[in-house]
């Protein structure tokens, strides 16, 4: 979306209605809300807030994803709206994302909760986390973290690596964080239940859109019956622009899919300017209803070969092992989010070289998609945005 400036936000007093398409199987059929094509100022969306597991935090269904924000007046616009649950990390921006967050939260960090994230990746040391951790609390300008989450953890040994434990389990002793969650992209439902096995987390941060595979969902309710909060990122299947939706936007219809699951705490959805603030803030309070559900089957067919599901089924079709659904996330940031600058930075913190490096002795590429994504295409792709 096109940036605009504060004045320009206030000028815009109504938005357009959700337009038709073609009625989705598998998307719940609920009432239709009477205030789908409300119009009005930003205050239009009811404030509503739900529990965040065992951590008994409440937190607004349509919370803040600050990754890709760079204006504190945004943040803090959501803020004044009663948004109260803000999401960055270490990494995001090199470091400068939690900077901007915590300018923008300045004089109010005792009415907000902040999720940031670290990694325990291959290579990192004890020491390597601890540093993070401490950058993370002097970036937020704050003395605790409401929700430190491990990030980007695909299986069950990542989830309950004992130094990453460790480490948690130390600040949160010393009233330096408060609670701890995961985070994952892939594998979500096995990553779930791991953090449910584990005893230890509140929360995990997973990807989940209306796109998902079933088992994300089933692992969803086994989390709230295990008292782990869940909170969804990814939630807007790519946000691609595409010429078979016109000047339709799928994006109000996503959010809502995502936050009928009651298992699901809140979204965070990614926002970079005061229109999608105030697009996605007008969702809480509404229902998925009937033009919902005709605008994300018209989506879906939209993005059927270029979305990739994250369901990792490709990895055992690629003779290297090479970790597919993480190029292929690279190449959503550039053409999804129209952010290249994004891909080539989460390429180089999560050492995706290593799993391009594997397609180099492959001739052709022998790696299948259950759902029709080219592949060989991605790979391309990715190799030309890092050249």
């Amino acid at each position: 979306m096109e940036r605009i400036d504060r004045r320009d936000f206030l000028k815009k007093a109504s938005w357009g209605a959700l337009g038709a398409g073609v009625l989705m199987s598998g998307i719940r059929d609920l009432a239709f809300p009477p205030t789908l094509f409300a119009a009005g100022p930003a205050t239009a969306g009811s404030l509503e807030y739900r529990t965040l597991g065992r951590t008994g935090l409440k937190i607004t269904p349509i919370s803040f994803g600050a990754m890709r924000t760079d204006e504190p007046a945004v943040i803090r616009r959501a803020f004044d709206m009663g948004i109260n649950y803000f999401d960055t990390a270490d990494c995001y921006m090199n470091g400068r994302n939690e900077k901007i967050l915590g300018e923008a939260l300045k004089g109010v960090r005792d009415k907000v909760y902040i999720a940031t994230k670290v990694h325990n990746a291959e290579g990192q040391s004890k020491k390597d986390m601890q540093e993070s951790i401490d950058r993370s609390l002097r970036s937020l300008n704050t003395d605790y973290i409401d929700v430190m989450q491990l990030h980007n953890k695909t299986d069950e040994a990542g989830v309950l690596d004992p130094m990453a434990i460790e480490v948690l389990s130390e600040y949160k002793k010393a009233g330096k964080i408060r609670f701890t969650g995961v985070t994952t992209h892939e594998n979500m439902a096995a990553v779930v239940d791991a953090a449910i096995k584990s005893g230890f987390y509140d929360m995990a941060l997973v990807a989940y859109s209306f796109k998902s595979e079933a088992d994300v969902a089933e692992s969803f309710a086994r989390a709230t019956a295990a008292g782990l909060g869940i909170v969804a990122m990814k939630t807007q299947a790519g946000g691609y622009e595409t010429k078979e939706m016109g000047e339709l936007s799928p994006h109000q219809a996503a959010l809502r899919w995502v936050l009928d699951d009651k298992n699901v705490a809140a979204a965070i959805p990614s926002m970079i300017n005061f229109d999608q603030l105030e697009e996605n803030f007008k969702v809480m309070g509404t229902k998925v209803g009937w033009s919902d559900r005709k605008t994300l089957n018209r989506y879906a067919r939209a993005i059927d070969k270029r979305y990739c599901r994250r369901c990792g089924k490709c990895v055992a079709t690629c003779p290297q092992n090479a970790h597919i659904p993480a190029l292929n996330r690279m190449v959503m940031y550039a053409e999804g989010y129209k952010d290249a600058r994004l891909a080539r930075e989460r390429f180089a913190v999560e050492r995706c070289d290593r799993q391009l490096g594997k397609c180099a002795s492959c001739g052709a590429c022998a790696a299948k998609c259950v759902h029709g994504i080219d592949i060989a295409a991605n790979i391309k792709k990715v190799r030309a945005l890092i050249a």
